[in-house]
């Protein structure tokens, strides 16, 4: 089961940049986890870049650049529209947001990208924002995002019609955002998308009521991020089975881990050694009773609050290796992806990548030789699990 990696992991924002990561960093996993065999990236593109590849002679270049190196592209991160490294990302990550054009008409430019590079018969994804974060968009309950999304969903079902090629915009859950955890999403797909979007497509008669939910369900699906779901105290396979009986397509699942500690003075301590500048690391601690305690991101603030709830779980959206398995002070959460996890992903044959982006900030003590070495690391953590599940399958 061939395994991608997300490359929002390379800093650049430029198309030049993005060649770069592939030549530099991607050849060289690629000829250390999958020598004799073609090779999946998990493609990011800022709108800047996206922009240079819609050139016909950048995206004929490009194509020929993957050819000779064995590799193609089943993704595309559209997430970060904008700069996501070397500077203060936080909540700028998050727009524009699914109430504006910009975020419509890049995430259409990456749309089109994506299926002129995939291959013949691959449906591909585009990993997006979850519709806005809480303190900057507007409320999930508005008709905008909403109809934006629908128009999307109609675009990607015109794009199939055109190019044969299958292209499924795929929102992210992220703790704090208006898609936070498993009921945010399915409320919002039942009464938002499915209520609304399918109203807006029945316009003028234009389609069915039938036609329009199966758009829907084959186009706006979801990239549900490990990591994510296990700072909400989420089970990434509950969570799973519970999109799947609301019918929903999960198009990508992103394997990452968050860090875990119980509080205690000496993890609070550690703790302080992933505050950094650049990314938003939401924090929840889990109370005796009622719901988690949220915390807009990991700083000094949040580590004199978390002191008032000793022995309490903490866990922050850090990501961290999958290999890091903690040193009894910090914990990581890849415990949550268990044999059963991963069988379940390889019988629905869901397309997994790797999305640890943090290795820049990573504190030193965590940080391998090099971003391949790291990657690589993660690849066979990956590959063991998936290759005992194998066995047990044969046994």
């Amino acid at each position: 089961m061939s395994i991608s990696y997300c490359l929002n992991i390379h800093p650049g924002e430029s198309l030049d940049a993005v060649r770069q990561a592939i030549t530099r960093h991607a050849c060289a996993v690629k000829a250390r986890v999958s020598p004799a065999a073609p090779y999946p990236l998990g493609l990011r593109l800022s709108a800047a870049a996206a922009g240079e590849l819609s050139d016909p002679a950048a995206l004929a270049a490009f194509t020929d650049l993957l050819g000779c190196n064995d590799l193609f592209v089943n993704g595309i991160n559209g997430f970060p529209y904008g700069t996501f490294h070397n500077t203060a990302v936080k909540t700028a990550v998050y727009q524009p947001d699914w109430s504006t054009p910009e975020r419509l008409t890049y995430t259409g430019r990456l749309a089109t990208l994506l299926a002129a590079l995939l291959p013949e018969n691959q449906t591909g994804n585009i990993s997006t924002v979850p519709i806005g974060h809480k303190t900057t968009a507007q409320p999930a309950t508005s008709s905008l995002p909403v109809r934006q999304i629908t128009i999307m969903a109609e675009f990607l079902h015109d794009l199939k019609q055109r190019t044969g090629r299958e292209v499924v915009l795929a929102l992210e859950p992220e703790p704090d955002c208006l898609l936070e955890n498993t009921q945010d999403v399915i409320v919002w797909f039942e009464d938002g998308l499915l209520t609304e979007g399918r109203r807006w497509l029945c316009a003028s008669r234009r389609r069915t009521p039938e036609e329009a939910e199966s758009l829907l369900r084959t186009h706006v699906g979801l990239c549900l991020d490990t990591c994510h779901f296990a700072v909400e105290f989420e089970d990434p396979l509950a969570a799973l089975a519970r999109f799947e009986s609301a019918g929903l397509r999960v198009a990508r699942i992103q394997l990452s881990a968050a860090i875990r500690a119980v509080i205690s003075d000496a993890s609070l301590a550690r703790l302080a050694d992933f505050i950094d500048p650049v990314y938003l690391h939401q924090t929840k601690i889990q109370l005796p009773r009622g719901p988690l305690l949220s915390l807009p991101d990991l700083t000094n603030e949040t580590l004199m609050t978390a002191r008032r709830h000793m022995g309490r779980e903490l866990r922050t959206h850090f990501h961290v290796p999958l290999f890091y398995a903690g040193d009894g002070v910090l914990d990581s959460t890849h415990t949550d992806l268990t044999p059963e996890f991963f069988a379940h992903t390889v019988a629905q044959g869901y397309p997994l990548e790797i999305e640890t982006y943090t290795f820049n900030v990573l504190p030193s003590a965590l940080r391998p030789a090099s971003v391949i070495d790291s990657l690589v690391a993660e690849h066979d953590w990956v590959s063991v699990r998936l290759h005992r599940h194998h066995q047990q399958e044969r046994l």
